[in-house]
């Protein structure tokens, strides 16, 4: 992992480029991953955030859509889709708050642990 004091495309400090990776999901990781570009680090952040709420993001929409194709073939499975949609989002919402609070006063990175995965393979990507 990077040192802290890395110089930074953005010119932002880690303490703060890496809750701001997070603090609007997963568009805030793509904004800081295409804006920062040395700082190893704030990269990783940044690919974790989109791993991460990229994922919940898809499950919870894929939720919802099947919710809605489900009033025209299979009504009953509606609420329990419409329900599983909602888990999703508060489990994303609990995870963001302790990614936000970790990312704020953690030296190290916390690895989310799918996440971390797939933000190291996109970190080898060029």
């Amino acid at each position: 992992m990077a040192s802290a004091s890395e110089t930074s495309t953005t010119g932002l400090p880690l303490r703060v480029a890496a809750p701001l990776a997070y603090a609007g999901w997963w568009l805030t990781g793509l904004i800081l991953w295409f804006a920062e570009r040395r700082n190893h680090a704030i990269r990783f952040h940044a690919a974790q955030s989109i791993a991460a709420f990229g994922l919940i993001a898809a499950v919870i929409a894929g939720c919802g859509l099947l919710a809605l194709s489900a009033l025209s073939f299979l009504p009953m499975a509606f609420i329990p889709l419409l329900w599983m949609a909602g888990a999703a989002w508060a489990g994303g919402v609990l995870l963001w708050i302790v990614v936000m609070w970790k990312a704020a006063t953690r030296r190290r990175a916390w690895r989310i642990p799918i996440a971390a995965e797939l933000a190291d393979w996109l970190l080898l990507r060029p």
